[in-house]
């Protein structure tokens, strides 16, 4: 890692812990909002998502993650 580097990677971590933990909700709410936005924009990255999280979770968990952002349930792939 360069010092450049080094210095970037203290400054965040300085900021991080400034924030408050409303801020750090409110950043995390709109780091999530903006990620849902990206997935939302590519049909293969959603699927990507869904098959991803289907192995990793229970299916009533992905279902209410993506009700919660008023996604539809995309069809099975074959």
């Amino acid at each position: 890692m360069s010092d450049h580097e080094s210095a970037a990677e203290a400054y965040r971590r300085k900021m991080a812990w400034r924030r408050t933990p409303e801020e750090n909700m409110r950043l995390f709410v709109q780091l999530q909002r903006q990620a849902f936005e990206v997935l939302e924009a590519s049909p293969e990255a959603m699927d990507h998502f869904i098959r991803r999280n289907h192995r990793k979770r229970r299916q009533s968990e992905v279902d209410k993650l993506l009700r919660r952002h008023g996604i539809t349930h995309p069809s099975p792939s074959p």
